[in-house]
């Protein structure tokens, strides 16, 4: 057995569990209502968007452009839901691994320990990266068809998010593998994100608690040695329209990927202590 063999029989024990199959429902789902509502009309050369006859027009937003807006608003949307329930979804894949009668049958194959978890952390990943890439493609294909607007962007930043779940899952594996407890691992992974955003905003939202050199250093220290959840997912976003994104939000910087440098490095310092901690216990 090698790691690829056993990241694919985690993902297939998240399918038998029924997670995947909850993502693959509801993205199926959102699929079908923009097969029946949404369309297309062509005014003096302008193309704009329906759902069910209405023409999409959302206002204050200047040089509106009705591709970029809809895949902008489904990029957040699917992202921050990925997040949400990915975590829910694959919190439990760890704690499970480590089940009395379990582990021990995992040890007893032929990987190191570094390479169990690794590959147990790719496999519950790779389940909704699965249903993430599908949904995209499908949207992207479906707007296109109906519509003939083809936002290539759309897909490049969907492929994004890839790499931000698992940077994130580095969290969920350091507290599963200390803690064994699948509710523990998500009630940290939502108090990070929660924090990481504050973070990512911290000249404003924690600067001011206390204006002390050493405080605010830490928090600087702290936003760039964690995976910066929040400013990747805003980074990817500018994929599909800077324009757009810039004026929402009123930011300067278009896609940067610094965020995700970063954050692989923090993450894989997070893995690398998972798997420390994995390899000196004793089952």
């Amino acid at each position: 057995m090698n790691s690829l063999w056993f990241a694919y029989l985690t993902i297939r024990e998240a399918l038998f569990k029924g997670t995947l199959l909850f993502f693959f429902v509801i993205s199926n789902l959102i699929i079908l209502f923009f097969i029946v509502a949404l369309g297309s009309t062509t005014e003096d050369g302008t193309t704009s968007l329906t759902l069910f006859g209405n023409i999409v027009t959302p206002r204050g937003i200047p040089n509106f452009n009705p591709a970029e807006f809809l895949f902008l608003q489904l990029f957040n949307t699917s992202t921050f839901w990925v997040m949400l329930f990915g975590i829910f979804a694959t919190a439990g894949m760890i704690p499970s691994m480590l089940d009395k009668g379990t582990v021990e049958l995992y040890l007893s194959k032929p990987l190191s320990r570094t390479q169990i978890l690794i590959a147990r952390s790719v496999g519950a990943c790779g389940g909704i990266g699965i249903n993430l890439l599908y949904f995209a493609a499908a949207i992207w294909l479906t707007i296109g068809l109906k519509t003939g607007l083809w936002h290539h962007q759309f897909l490049l930043a969907s492929l994004m998010t890839l790499p931000i779940f698992f940077f994130y899952y580095s969290i969920v594996a350091l507290i599963a593998v200390m803690t064994r407890s699948t509710g523990f691992s998500i009630m940290f992974a939502l108090i990070f994100w929660l924090f990481t955003s504050m973070l990512q905003n911290r000249e404003m939202l924690l600067y001011p608690w206390w204006d002390n050199a050493i405080y605010r250093t830490s928090l600087d220290a702290a936003y760039y040695a964690t995976p910066q959840i929040s400013q990747m997912i805003e980074s990817a976003a500018h994929l599909i329209g800077s324009d757009i994104t810039q004026r929402l939000s009123e930011a300067e910087e278009a896609f940067s990927a610094l965020p995700f440098f970063t954050s692989a490095l923090s993450a894989g310092l997070l893995y690398g202590l998972s798997s420390w901690y994995f390899s000196r216990q004793d089952y």
